[in-house]
């Protein structure tokens, strides 16, 4: 029984150099010699010389057909530069002993735009003309330590143990509260309206209009209270996923309608319900009073202790902490610097929600049809308004 003979080793063969390609040019352009000719002269196969002859061929053919670029002879339609294939072949070279397509120019747009601007590695290979690689790349470019990235927000973990349990105990809890939700609804104009008696339009995200509110606090102190009082509310339409800042001096009730107001008074045409925490801020009766008796604004309340239910609000509110890491105090932020940053957040390309559109874009259009509509509506009710009186004075002169 014989052994097997190990492989031996691939040797690489050795590159053309630069006295091969002008013999090339001289035995291809002047004596017409074949490929194969030129091969065995050389010491390369026939496919190494004609990867070569179309390197450096200065011919263009690109406007004749493919039957027509065969028919004729091939010495006809490659010329080659010796010049040409070498300064070609250095420049493949340099590309791949680099490794990379990263200059300085590339390098300290992305930076910006990462940093500054805090755009994900997504949204910048998606919607940036001058960046011409992909998202992958640009995390590796992070992860080699080539770009500094100053924030580290791009992996999610997918929780502990205990986080899964909690989870398994939420559910658990809605679906009791879903059974009973009808039970425990109180009768009166001024009710707490559940999140389960939203309807499908809201749930589906079919119907502009309809907001998700929450409030962003800063950073407790050892003693569990906060450093200051302030705060920042935050509110994002559920279709078109637009955000929306606004200064709150306190959680009490008496500076949360002031800032309610004022996003009402921004916003208030493109405003249909509004969904909440449990939070102490959202529950008051002063607070619901005023937005669902003075308002005419349904405030729907998410079951406690489930953010998951507001996901478009706390998927924003973790965006913001790249403006305003926790910790942050709010005291001397002002109203001006908070609309800077809404409308950064708004000039996003979304590309799982929106499809790559931008959410300033999108509330802007559903803005104009909403109008539109409530202008048509207007137009019929009136026109309604006046038919029921014309008939009602045409009853009364019929019964003189």
């Amino acid at each position: 029984m014989t052994a097997d003979k190990p492989n031996k080793p691939r040797q690489r063969q050795a590159r053309l150099n630069e006295n091969q390609r002008y013999l090339i040019e001289d035995l291809w352009n002047n004596q017409h010699m074949t490929q194969s000719d030129i091969g065995r002269r050389l010491g390369y196969s026939a496919s190494v010389i004609s990867r070569e002859l179309q390197r450096g061929n200065t011919l263009d053919f690109s406007n004749l057909d493919r039957r027509t670029l065969l028919n004729m002879d091939i010495h006809a339609r490659i010329k080659y530069s010796a010049q040409r294939g070498e300064y070609i072949a250095i420049k493949k070279r340099f590309r791949i002993g680099q490794g990379l397509l990263l200059t300085p120019q590339l390098r300290e747009l992305l930076e910006h735009w990462v940093n500054d601007e805090h755009w994900t590695p997504e949204q910048i290979a998606y919607s940036i003309k001058d960046v011409e690689v992909s998202s992958s790349t640009i995390r590796s470019w992070a992860k080699r330590g080539l770009i500094h990235i100053k924030t580290h927000q791009y992996h999610r973990h997918n929780g502990s143990k205990k986080e899964i349990e909690v989870a398994k105990t939420q559910r658990a809890r809605e679906k009791e509260l879903a059974r009973l939700r009808d039970k425990l609804k109180q009768d009166g104009e001024l009710v707490r309206h559940s999140i389960y008696d939203r309807s499908k339009a809201i749930e589906n995200r079919k119907q502009f209009g309809h907001w998700e509110m929450d409030l962003v606090l800063p950073k407790k102190m050892n003693n569990g209270e906060y450093r200051d009082t302030t705060a920042i509310m935050t509110l994002i339409e559920r279709k078109t996923r637009y955000y929306v800042l606004v200064k709150v001096k306190s959680k009490s009730a008496n500076d949360m309608i002031p800032a309610f107001e004022y996003f009402y008074k921004h916003y208030g045409k493109a405003v249909r319900s509004v969904t909440a925490d449990n939070g102490s801020e959202f529950i008051s009766w002063a607070f619901l009073e005023y937005v669902q008796k003075e308002l005419k604004t349904k405030i729907y309340y998410c079951t406690p202790s489930s953010p998951q239910q507001r996901g478009s609000n706390e998927n924003r509110n973790g965006k913001l902490r790249d403006w305003y890491p926790k910790g942050t105090s709010f005291r001397n932020v002002k109203q001006s610097q908070l609309d800077e940053v809404m409308m950064k957040m708004n000039a996003l390309p979304l590309l799982q929600a929106l499809s790559g559109k931008r959410a300033m874009d999108e509330f802007d259009k559903e803005y104009k049809i909403m109008q539109r509509y409530r202008r048509a509506y207007e137009k019929r009710k009136q026109k309604a308004t006046e038919n029921a009186l014309y008939a009602e004075l045409k009853r009364q002169n019929d019964d003189k």
